[in-house]
């Protein structure tokens, strides 16, 4: 029987320093759900988090940091000037809104 991967949204909006937190919250769920996908996707306030000049993010493989290119756009923060492994999404609240349809857990961080 095939089996549909599990998929968690980690979803930062509040303050920069909570991207860092998620990262770290993937780190235990992975720990305890190796088979899980973990998506951090990163919106709002929390954008400056993932920017080159921001505090280094800790490195993760367990989950994917995803930020919105719009809000990236509302706070003047090029694509090029993102902090490494960061990918974009065009819009936050439609990938949030396609993943809950497709089945994931969503968690406010």
């Amino acid at each position: 029987p095939m089996t549909l991967q599990r998929t968690v949204l980690l979803h930062v909006s509040g303050q920069p320093a909570d991207v860092a937190r998620a990262i770290g919250m993937a780190d235990i769920l992975h720990s305890e759900r190796p088979e899980t996908r973990i998506r951090i996707i990163v919106n709002g306030p929390a954008i400056p988090g993932v920017a080159a000049g921001a505090a280094p993010l800790p490195p993760t493989e367990v989950a994917t940091v995803e930020t919105c290119e719009g809000g990236l756009r509302g706070h003047g923060i090029p694509v090029d000037q993102l902090q490494p492994g960061v990918i974009t999404v065009p819009a936050a609240t439609v990938a949030l809104s396609d993943a809950q349809f497709d089945g994931a857990a969503y968690i406010r961080v």
